[in-house]
């Protein structure tokens, strides 16, 4: 078959231009003929990237107005988006026009009253009338909640890369992090709200005060534009000798690659995700695959990613406006509870066999052959 991504660039250095570059890669594996309509990360002209092709975003956020265009010009039997879907929305009945079938994957964080995803999601699902597929078991309990009977097709990572450590604490000193337990919190810093930044850094300037020899290692553009001001929130708080911040350029420039990555997870003693809501949460099972266990908020898809492994943190019903559904507001004495049993363990081989057993149904080709190939051949029989 034919079919047209439509996500970041496959090259962007994101989560949805790793996962829009993973999901291409499965269906060539699979024999089909893969292009990406980017709606990020190329301007100007369609480019050849890895023997795929690439068409380049147009005037319009998210790809609005070139997306059906693209899908003329490559006429393919399958559109994939890959994004927060209600993104679509002046577009969506236009899609719904073509001779082909839209399967988008639902990344959805949150919890409508009906019981399904947030209510924007659930109009454009409703003009697309296409075939939807679900990055997570909450996802697809989100859409079973409205009526869709969703096949499964989580995000996964590429197991070549994300491997545990040789050497934590040679990384350690590689990365300029020092001190003797590490958490980690690599996130977004686009809005102020969901990746509960002020609940995190106050956790920690809990934390700190009775562990001297603790540190925070934070990936993320801390100045961005649409975000919070996170050096001075740590200032605020007390905790700024004690964060350790990944550099904004190389991180802007795209110049930090997954192996970086990599020997940044394998560095950690503990990855923190405690956000108020996750349409997944990549970090947590990129983590996870280097050996690192994770504290995540209970709620949303990553209940099913930090379970195993790692730590819940329980928190309060949140309502988000934008999404007219609920998120979960993590609890800060939660975040220092699970934190202190993490430093209380101290190393263990065991958890990081755990997790490292835990992340490999998620790798590349488990999540081909197990998830991806049954759904291509769903959709091939529906032609």
């Amino acid at each position: 078959m034919r079919v047209l991504i439509h996500s970041n660039a496959p090259f962007v250095p994101s989560g949805f231009g790793k996962q829009s570059r993973l999901a291409g890669q499965i269906l060539r594996d699979l024999g089909h003929e893969v292009a990406f309509s980017c709606f990020s990360g190329l301007g100007g002209q369609p480019i050849k990237w890895d023997n795929f092709t690439l068409f380049p975003s147009g005037q319009l956020d998210f790809g609005v107005d070139t997306l059906p265009r693209h899908a003329a010009t490559w006429q393919p039997d399958l559109i994939i988006p890959i994004m927060d879907l209600w993104k679509l929305a002046p577009c969506a009945d236009t899609l719904s026009a073509l001779s082909c079938i839209v399967a988008p994957l639902v990344i959805t964080d949150c919890t409508a009253e009906n019981g399904g995803p947030g209510m924007p999601d659930q109009e454009v699902l409703a003009r697309l009338s296409g075939t939807p597929a679900a990055v997570s078991s909450f996802a697809r309990e989100r859409l079973a909640a409205i009526g869709y009977d969703a096949p499964l097709l989580p995000h996964c990572y590429d197991g070549t890369v994300y491997i545990p450590p040789g050497d934590r604490q040679a990384l350690r000193e590689e990365l300029g992090t020092p001190g003797d337990f590490v958490i980690g919190i690599c996130a977004a810093n686009s809005d102020g709200l969901r990746k509960a930044w002020p609940e995190q850094f106050a956790a920690f300037a809990r934390f700190s005060r009775r562990h001297k020899d603790a540190r925070l290692a934070v990936f993320s553009v801390w100045n961005h534009g649409r975000g919070l001001n996170l050096p001075q929130i740590a200032s605020d708080m007390g905790i700024a000798e004690r964060v350790v911040w990944m550099p904004v350029y190389e991180q802007v420039a795209g110049m930090l690659g997954e192996e970086f990555m990599a020997q940044w997870y394998g560095s950690l003693d503990i990855l923190s995700l405690c956000s108020y809501g996750e349409g997944f949460g990549v970090p947590l099972i990129e983590a996870q695959a280097c050996g690192t266990p994770v504290v995540a908020t209970d709620g949303s898809a990553m209940i099913e990613l930090a379970r195993p492994a790692g730590w819940l943190v329980k928190g309060t019903p949140f309502w988000n406006p934008t999404h007219r559904a609920w998120w979960t507001r993590p609890d800060t004495d939660a975040i220092v509870k699970a934190w202190e049993k993490a430093y209380a363990e101290g190393p263990s081989a065991e958890r990081r066999d755990r997790a490292r057993n835990f992340a490999a149904g998620y790798d590349r080709e488990f999540i081909r052959d197990t998830c991806w190939a049954p759904f291509m051949k769903q959709i091939e029989d529906a032609l």
